[in-house]
């Protein structure tokens, strides 16, 4: 599991890596806030990451219920935390203007992903 410095610090190495890619285009002329929008309406996992840097969502720690069908898929640490927790876990999510949630990891990987 990421900290929440290390969740940070990804966002901030994938936002820096869409500026890289603005500099590295052929079109000296385009506008790099263009482009930034431009990827992240096609990518939400990107828009997701661009708003995180920028303070419009939130990082924050929550507690998540596992279920019990799913405690197999959890490691040993994960595992003896949820019993002492009432069936839930630590993770790390980002809370959306609107109050929706999700987890950093995902939308981490995702933001990658789309940069590739």
């Amino acid at each position: 599991m990421l900290s929440r410095k290390k969740a940070m610090l990804a966002a901030h190495l994938v936002d820096a890596y869409a500026d890289r890619l603005f500099s590295a285009r052929a079109e000296p002329a385009a506008d790099v806030l263009e482009f930034r929008a431009g990827l992240a309406s096609v990518h939400p996992a990107l828009a997701t990451i661009f708003d995180l840097v920028a303070g419009r969502v939130e990082l924050i720690t929550e507690a998540v219920e596992v279920p019990l069908a799913e405690y197999s898929k959890l490691g040993v640490e994960d595992f003896m935390v949820s019993l002492y927790n009432g069936h839930t876990v630590q993770r790390l999510r980002i809370v959306g203007p609107d109050g929706s949630r999700q987890d950093v990891h995902e939308v981490l990987a995702g933001a990658v992903e789309a940069l590739m």
